[in-house]
């Protein structure tokens, strides 16, 4: 049996990780590729840790289930369905919903941590970073919260500042050599979706 092609986009919050796996799902044949997306493996709200001025940190890799996400992980990515939890940010008590995730012959993993944990980093054959200027991030950022949140901008601001953009520097650039493909710009979006689209489409 012919493995998957593992196709990991890693990249700063907002820096359009989720655009991008949504773009290429979308242009692809239906049930060509299936998507890992590590924001499904949030834990619930109450166990996240707070930073020194009581704000809830939801940038860091202890902000998540990693057992779960890296045994679903390897599942998927050795051919076996998995039980994802269904993404509901900032909820608690956690979700007991799942999707059932079927193996495909394309596998898409998108998420800021992905290059950081070495389990997942050595079972991508395709690796994407998304290296957006910080200004573009923390507008989309302050425009996502607002809509999709509720939150004040004050509070999405100071998240932005003080979690993302640190949790950026620590668990994302450190790893950007590993990068098969860097993104910087949106010529250099058009040209690497275009590549990543062709090699979907022959795999």
């Amino acid at each position: 049996m012919k493995p998957p092609l593992v196709i990991g986009i890693c990249g700063g919050s907002a820096s359009g990780k989720t655009f991008l796996k949504d773009l290429l799902i979308k242009n692809s044949p239906a049930g060509k590729v299936c998507a890992f997306t590590l924001d499904s493996y949030y834990l619930p709200r109450d166990w996240q840790k707070k930073d020194s001025n009581g704000y809830l940190n939801f940038d860091l890799p202890e902000a998540f289930n990693t057992q779960k996400m890296l045994y679903d992980f390897i599942d998927l990515t050795s051919g076996f369905s998995i039980e994802q939890p269904i993404y509901k940010y900032n909820v608690s008590p956690p979700s007991l919903e799942f999707n059932i995730i079927e193996p495909a012959p394309v596998i898409i993993a998108e998420g800021i941590f992905l290059f950081y944990h070495k389990e997942m980093l050595e079972r991508l054959n395709t690796k994407v970073l998304l290296d957006v200027p910080f200004e573009i991030k923390r507008q989309r950022r302050i425009e996502r919260d607002i809509r999709e949140r509720g939150y004040e901008l004050p509070e999405i601001i100071y998240r932005f500042d003080n979690h993302a953009q640190d949790s950026y520097n620590t668990y994302v650039l450190p790893f950007k050599h590993h990068a098969d493909y860097l993104i910087e710009s949106q010529e250099d979006f058009d040209a690497i979706y275009s590549l990543l689209l062709n090699q979907i489409l022959a795999y």
